[in-house]
């Protein structure tokens, strides 16, 4: 499929043309974003994934699946490329309910007591809309995340800093990723958030030029901001590829998510910016961070 005309702005095609074959396996990666759902599912099964992963050169991958068991089914193929977490969302349409739902904590703790899952998320909210995140599923949520000491992926959209700053300040002993840095935030609203929160990780999966955009120019490298604020806090970002298509569509209701498809695409975006930064932050970018923040050193 070929993405639609307003997310191709910003493609360096000859960057990232450069990154294909063999060239793109080189540098250890830890993709801390991707997802297994059901309408994925309609297209791809875990072993190919699985597949996809290994050839792409991913040390490991962190997933979350809708329903959430979906995580451990491509956990269970993948032979310890996969680190599950444990998704609110436990039937197909789970993103609409969650927060009204008991069954999810009861799920989570489940989970997590039986070591099964590594962590909770992703959780969306939208700031100024149902649901906040004072809901008494979400506290449960991350109480357990304390008591189990896993990190949690939280994805809010909001036009600054404010909503995720509040949920950080409340956890300071949790580990919290910022799913996308922020969405349309910009790097001053990130540099705010790690001076504010010690406990903040920022990951940059779908800040490419398909989706949320921002991040880096048409030369493929990091706008000057971002890789400043990259430079002055290497060890507080991680990335991802978050291979999920159906947003980048209207009236896709009734279609398969087909973001499987683009995975390779993804991933060689963000290896382009990626070579750009010294060798040094480049590694832990690319995977020493992650691999302390999952606890895979």
């Amino acid at each position: 499929m070929t993405a639609p005309g307003p997310f191709m702005r910003g493609l360096a095609a000859g960057a990232i043309l450069a990154w294909s074959g063999a060239a793109i396996t080189a540098q250890p990666f830890a993709d801390v974003h991707v997802h297994f759902n059901w309408d994925q599912r309609e297209l791809i099964d875990a072993g190919r994934i699985v597949e996809k992963l290994a050839a792409a050169g991913v040390e490991f991958a962190v997933a979350a699946g809708t329903p959430s068991e979906l995580a451990l089914e491509l956990a269970r193929a993948a032979g310890g490329r996969v680190v599950p977490l444990f998704s609110p969302y436990i039937h197909e349409l789970g993103r609409r309910d969650w927060h009204l739902d008991p069954r999810v904590v009861a799920r989570a703790e489940a989970g997590l007591r039986a070591g099964d899952y590594h962590g909770i998320g992703e959780i969306h909210f939208m700031a100024g809309f149902p649901p906040r995140a004072d809901n008494p599923v979400f506290v449960q949520l991350m109480t357990l995340a304390g008591e189990y000491r896993v990190p949690v992926l939280i994805h809010i959209d909001s036009g600054n800093e404010a909503a995720f700053l509040a949920i950080c300040r409340r956890y300071p002993s949790l580990d919290i990723l910022f799913a996308h840095a922020g969405g349309n935030l910009q790097a001053i609203h990130i540099r705010r958030i790690i001076k504010g929160c010690p406990n903040a990780w920022m990951e940059f999966s779908a800040r490419d030029p398909w989706r949320y955009d921002g991040l880096a120019g048409e030369d493929g490298r990091l706008r000057p901001e971002w890789r400043a604020l990259v430079l002055d806090y290497p060890d507080r970002f991680v990335t991802g590829t978050d291979p999920v298509w159906r947003v980048t569509r209207t009236q896709s209701w009734d279609l398969a998510d087909d973001g499987w498809d683009h995975f390779e695409q993804l991933i060689a975006w963000h290896r382009t910016w990626l070579a750009d930064l010294p060798a040094d932050v480049r590694r832990k970018i690319s995977v020493e961070n992650a691999r302390r923040l999952f606890g895979r050193e």
